[in-house]
């Protein structure tokens, strides 16, 4: 009786952890190849726990053991699923953050095109200022025309 609560306990953790992985995933927790690791495990759980012949070594067990062998799997694979969750969420928020340094950078690009622009034309504008003054008079040390008085 014990190996059939053993099974039991094996095909719900199976169902379990794939149900898990799905919600997960669908809630970009994790991502896609640990979703399908998970699934394939959760499947391998259950189909170990359903089918007899995968599950022969249950009946070996003695009560206490399995129920020490199935306390510290199920700490094992809930410890293990967190792991792949935290390095999931570190995979995910590395490519936002390199998506928001590409925006970045894009418009760094275009504010130094404007900046550019902008020199170019303050320098046209400074190019015409002085044509003006040499053209139109003598200028004194105030870069103003002679007639007015400094200061």
């Amino acid at each position: 009786m014990d190996s059939d609560w053993i099974r039991f306990g094996i095909s719900f953790a199976g169902i379990l952890l794939m149900v898990v992985s799905f919600v997960m995933h669908s809630y970009k927790k994790i991502t896609v190849n640990y979703t399908v690791i998970w699934e394939l495990l959760g499947l391998t759980l259950l189909l170990t726990g359903v089918v007899p012949v995968f599950s022969q070594w249950t009946r070996q067990l003695a009560s206490g053991t399995g129920l020490a062998f199935f306390c510290v799997g199920a700490i094992f694979l809930f410890e293990e699923f967190r792991t792949s969750a935290m390095i999931s969420q570190l995979i995910l928020r590395e490519r936002e953050m390199a998506m928001h340094v590409a925006l970045l950078n894009q418009e760094n690009e275009a504010i130094l095109k404007e900046l550019e622009s902008l020199s170019r034309m303050v320098a046209e504008e400074h190019e015409k200022k002085e044509e003006e003054n040499n053209g139109s008079g003598e200028t004194n040390a105030c870069g103003e025309k002679e007639t007015l008085v400094c200061g």
